[in-house]
């Protein structure tokens, strides 16, 4: 076993050279080796730091059957933002309390399959969504969604969410002038964050707009922290801002508000299946560009590595092949368009056609935007 792919098996992920080929030669390539013990860990892990706080997974991290079905098992209440994955978790038996469409925009059809279903926990951020909601889900119990800071964080989901604080006020109380039930507040600090302290701002803008809202007789019930909680220390992500030390700053904020009697769900996603997941790609070819050694996978930007153009996110490589040499290479996908290019200034050992590289902490944000551009299948998901 190489140098590299040691380091690999030791800080990424459990499993051996001998388990990978075997699982590639039983599904093929790509491959989207999921941990199903790993899961369980990251979801434990998550209640054990932030006690009191209900776990809504957040599908769109990854849809996967597997996924959906394991953390049904363990009691977890789950983020939904459409209709299709509303009834992909109904089909695990997961009751329609334990679910919040936490979408602002929602389209007619989603609303009125949530109201059929009973799913009635629901988020907005603006007028014109309490209309359809009032037309489509009257009885729903509406979460209002506050922009807040991205400090630190690689996504900013206040870009295109939430209201801005200064107008909560007269959204919840336009919600509830037009017979509806306004029952809480919720925000996302974007994702992954790596400044807990960005928690803390949130948290502070929260607790005005409570007030404000108890001032005029309206009493909220539960907040929504949202999701984009790092890694563990388990990952490459891990470290300074992991999920252990972001609890550390996070949780003494929350604990005053579950004093209080308020419900707080969360909306964990990357943080349960990000290192959970590891890609197996094979070289399907090798060229020299420029001086520039490529190496084509039978994955590329349309599929697995979807995560790097939308998540915006960096992964590491590791070939899975002795070697003492090592050569600066680029990686590219299958798909006949340029923009398909994986990641430049790799170094990997000198690669053959059907060699094995190896991507751990690709498990969120990865498969569940993959397509099927060119005609290329989405990887084959194991869970292990």
């Amino acid at each position: 076993m190489g140098k590299r792919l040691r380091v690999l098996e030791e800080r990424a992920f459990p499993l051996g050279e001998e388990r990978i080929e075997e699982l590639t030669s039983q599904f093929g390539t790509p491959l989207l080796i999921l941990l199903r013990e790993r899961i369980v860990r990251n979801y434990r892990a998550f209640q054990r730091f932030l006690p009191g706080v209900e776990v809504f997974y957040a599908v769109k991290a990854n849809p996967h059957p597997s996924v959906v079905g394991l953390l049904a098992s363990l009691g977890s209440s789950f983020d939904v933002a459409s209709q299709q994955e509303i009834a992909l978790v109904m089909s695990f038996g997961v009751a329609p309390e334990r679910m919040i469409f936490a979408n602002t925009v929602k389209r007619r059809e989603g609303i009125l399959y949530a109201r059929r279903v009973g799913v009635s926990l629901m988020t907005y951020d603006n007028e014109e969504e309490l209309k359809k909601i009032q037309r489509y889900y009257p009885e729903a119990k509406l979460v209002l969604r506050l922009k807040t800071p991205s400090n630190g964080s690689r996504i900013d989901l206040s870009y295109k969410f939430g209201a801005e604080p200064e107008e909560a006020l007269e959204l919840l109380l336009r919600a509830q002038d037009m017979g509806l039930a306004p029952v809480g507040l919720s925000f996302h600090v974007g994702s992954p964050c790596h400044n807990p302290k960005t928690y803390a701002t949130a948290l502070h803008i929260v607790e005005e707009v409570l007030l404000k809202a108890q001032a005029r007789g309206l009493f909220l019930t539960l907040i929504d922290i949202g999701g984009g909680f790092p890694l563990s220390t388990y990952s490459s992500e891990g470290g300074p801002a992991s999920l252990e030390i972001v609890s550390e700053v996070v949780y003494p904020l929350l604990e005053p508000f579950l004093s209080r009697g308020f419900r707080v769900i969360a909306e964990p996603g990357r943080s349960i299946v990000g290192n959970a997941g590891i890609l197996v790609t094979r070289v399907i070819g090798k060229a020299v560009r420029s001086g520039r050694i490529w190496y084509y996978l039978d994955d590329g930007l349309y599929g697995t590595f979807s995560a790097i153009p939308f998540d915006k996110a960096r992964f590491s490589f590791y070939a899975l092949k002795e070697s003492d040499q090592e050569v600066l290479c680029t990686l590219a996908g299958p798909t006949c368009d340029s923009l398909d290019v994986v990641a430049e200034d790799v170094v990997l050992p000198p690669l053959e056609v059907d060699d094995l590289v190896v991507v751990p902490d690709i498990g969120a944000y990865s498969w569940a935007s993959a397509t099927t551009f060119n005609g290329f299948d989405k990887p084959q998901v194991v869970m292990v």
